[in-house]
C-alpha cells in the first residue's frame, strides 16, 4: 500500500500535538495588540500542515468547528490506524518514524525538519571577561646561537697576552669562511660556526711557515665536538682548547716553547728574527730532535707532536669551546 511508509502512530501524534496547541488558542489570552510572525528558527515545524488547512490564529470565529474537525479526524485516523496494523505481518509492525527507512520499499521523499548548522565554537568571539588565549611564540635562540645560519657552535677567543693578535681561520673543503678575528690584550671575542663546520686557526705572528694550529670539528660523530692544538706545524703562539662547560680536557699549553729551546729548532723569518719553533715533522719526514723537545713539554694526550698522538685528539659533548692565546714574542 502507498500508505505503508507513513506511520499512523506518527500521524495520530501530529494531530493530538495540533489539537492541543488549538486548545492553548482557544483558551482566554492576554489582548495582543499586534500578531508577530515567528522568525524562520523559531518557526514551529508543522506551522505549513495549518496552513494549508486555512488556520488563522487572528481570525475570530470558527476555532470551535475547527476543533471539532480536528477531533473527528483523530478518530478517522484511529479506524485507519486499527486497519492498517490488521493488514501488516507481525514482523512489519515497527513502521519507521517519519524522515527513517523503511523496512520494505523505496526510501520516503519527504525530508524530515532541516538540522541547525554546526557551529563552530574556534571562530566564535571569546565572552566578556574571559582572559585572551595567548599565541604561542618562537623558541628563543640559546646563547651562542648563530642568528644566521649556526646550531650553537661556537668559540671564545681570549688574548692572555700584551700585545694584540690576529687569528686567521682555515676551513675544510666546503665549509663556510670565516673572516679574521682581530683580539686586543685580555679581550674575549666570541665566534660562532654553522652546522658541521670543521678546520683550524692560528696566530698570524711570524712568515707563515711554523705555526701552532687549533683543530675543530663541530657536530661529529654522536654530535661530538672534536678538538686539539696541534705543534706538527710549528709553534709561533700558546694556545689552549677546552670545553666551556661540558666535559672534557684542555689541549696544548699557555707555557712559552720557545724560552729555552735550542737554537738550531728555533724558526726564524725572512729577516732571521726568532718567531717560534720549527715543525715537527716535514713531508712525512719526522724530526726526532723536535719531537722530544716538544714532548718534553706536551703530553700524548695534551696536544699533537707526532703525527701518531691518537689521543691528542679530544672530544667533548659541549658545543662550546674556550680558546687561549698569547703571542711568544
Amino acid at each position: 500500500m502507498a500508505v505503508n511508509s507513513i506511520n499512523p502512530r506518527s500521524l495520530q501524534a501530529l494531530l493530538l500535538t495540533a489539537l492541543s496547541k488549538v486548545n492553548e488558542t482557544t483558551s482566554p489570552q492576554p489582548p495582543v495588540s499586534n500578531f508577530q510572525t515567528p522568525s524562520p528558527v523559531e518557526e514551529n515545524p508543522y506551522q505549513s500542515l495549518f496552513s494549508n488547512d486555512g488556520f488563522d490564529p487572528s481570525s475570530t470565529g470558527g476555532t470551535q468547528d475547527l476543533t471539532q474537525q480536528l477531533q473527528a479526524l483523530v478518530q478517522t485516523m484511529k479506524e485507519i490506524t486499527n486497519l492498517l496494523n490488521g493488514e501488516q505481518g507481525p514482523e512489519e509492525q515497527g513502521v519507521p518514524e517519519l524522515g527513517g527507512t523503511p523496512k520494505n520499499g523505496p526510501t520516503p521523499q519527504q525530508p524530515g525538519p532541516t538540522p541547525p548548522e554546526p557551529t563552530n565554537f574556534l571562530s566564535q568571539p571569546p565572552s566578556p571577561g574571559a582572559p585572551e588565549t595567548q599565541k604561542p611564540t618562537g623558541t628563543q635562540a640559546p646563547k651562542g646561537n648563530n642568528p644566521t645560519g649556526g646550531a650553537g657552535n661556537t668559540m671564545d677567543f681570549t688574548n692572555d697576552g700584551d700585545k694584540p693578535m690576529t687569528i686567521t681561520f682555515t676551513t675544510n673543503p666546503g665549509q663556510q669562511q670565516i673572516p679574521p678575528l682581530t683580539i686586543e690584550p685580555g679581550q674575549t671575542v666570541r665566534q660562532e660556526f654553522p652546522q658541521g663546520w670543521s678546520g683550524n686557526f692560528r696566530s698570524d705572528k711570524g712568515d707563515g711557515t711554523a705555526v701552532t694550529l687549533g683543530e675543530v670539528a663541530f657536530n661529529g660523530a654522536g654530535n661530538q665536538t672534536f678538538y686539539d692544538v696541534s705543534y706538527i706545524e710549528g709553534n709561533n703562539a700558546s694556545m689552549t682548547i677546552a670545553p666551556e662547560t661540558g666535559p672534557g680536557k684542555t689541549s696544548g699549553t699557555l707555557e712559552n716553547l720557545v724560552e729555552g729551546a735550542p737554537e738550531n729548532i728555533l724558526a726564524r723569518d725572512a729577516n732571521g728574527q726568532v718567531y717560534g719553533i720549527k715543525k715537527t715533522t716535514t713531508s712525512e719526514v719526522r724530526d726526532p730532535n723536535i719531537i722530544n723537545y716538544y714532548r718534553g713539554k706536551v703530553g700524548a694526550d695534551e696536544g699533537y707532536v707526532d703525527p701518531k698522538d691518537d689521543l691528542s685528539t679530544l672530544g667533548t659533548s659541549d658545543t662550546h669551546l674556550e680558546v687561549h692565546l698569547k703571542d711568544v714574542f
